[in-house]
């Protein structure tokens, strides 16, 4: 499934979430089970396995910084790194702008800082990749 979570299996996680039930604890979990819940097949960094024979996508917290002169409030970065099989560069482009769709409906949460990367060969996984920059404010912990 490509992530653990402590209380529920991913599946009933899933369900809550969808059943509205279940409020994500973090930015990161609410974009994950956003994209899962859309039929995306979303990974944590680190948990696909094997090559790209089907598009996917990793979501990864890239960091939280502060504001300059404010140790109260700050930024969290997450990157949304989408894969695309080598055989379909031609539907790249559709399947990103569906994210970016799906990623729209939490407006309330992250924004789109404008930073998309451009489409780049991973010979790792043998597909295309692309990187979507989001970011949300918020309280930093102490």
């Amino acid at each position: 499934m490509g992530v653990s979570f402590r209380y529920a299996s991913l599946g009933d996680l899933l369900q809550n979430y969808i059943n509205g039930t279940y409020i994500p604890r973090t930015v990161w979990e609410r974009v994950f089970l956003l994209l899962k819940s859309r039929g995306i097949d979303v990974y944590s960094p680190g948990q696909h396995e094997g090559k790209c024979t089907s598009p996917y996508v990793v979501v990864k917290n890239t960091g939280t910084s502060g504001f300059q002169g404010s140790n109260q409030i700050g930024s969290q970065t997450l990157d949304i790194i989408i894969y695309y099989p080598l055989t379909n560069y031609s539907d790249m482009e559709p399947y990103t702008c569906q994210i970016q769709n799906f990623l729209s409906q939490l407006k309330e949460y992250i924004r789109s800082t404008g930073n998309i990367t451009p489409v780049v060969i991973d010979d790792t996984v043998s597909g295309y990749t692309q990187t979507i920059e989001y970011q949300t404010f918020q309280r930093l912990r102490r």
